[in-house]
């Protein structure tokens, strides 16, 4: 919960050293990164977080739902419910990160060899290293 804000000035600085200008559409995140806290320190942000996930697997309706949400939660709740901006917004989120795991997976196998945040971050960082890398060689010989 605590790697949001972090994510979001890294991503400043990163576009910054890149001259990027572009203003970020909008900041996606998955229910890990839900709390009160996020919400509040990123309010000035197009910021969609899921707040909950058991409404998928429980079948809740949304008026039961609602009642579910921290109090510092609700509005992110009612943001992600508007339709069409947030609902169809957020459903891109799975389109544009899960492919990248999908095919970590597929090329060097679903498995990892170390345990806990650090061995997993020795690991994982490469491996995405590699596969970032492939991707910007296949695009450089394609354009070519």
């Amino acid at each position: 919960m605590t790697a949001l804000i972090p994510r979001v000035e890294q991503t400043w600085r990163s576009c910054a050293a890149a001259a990027i200008t572009d203003h970020v559409q909008a900041w996606l995140a998955d229910s890990g990164y839900a709390s009160t806290a996020n919400s509040q320190a990123l309010t000035e942000l197009p910021l969609l977080v899921a707040v909950i996930r058991e409404r998928p697997q429980t079948g809740l309706s949304p008026s039961a739902e609602g009642n579910l949400f921290p109090t510092g939660q609700r509005e992110m709740a009612a943001r992600l419910a508007t339709p069409p901006a947030g609902r169809n917004l957020y459903k891109r989120r799975s389109a544009l990160v899960e492919p990248g795991f999908a095919q970590l997976f597929q090329r060097f196998g679903r498995h990892l060899n170390y345990r806990g945040t650090a061995g997993v971050d020795t690991e994982i960082k490469p491996l995405g290293a590699v596969r970032n890398l492939n991707k910007l060689f296949l695009h450089a010989k394609n354009t070519s």
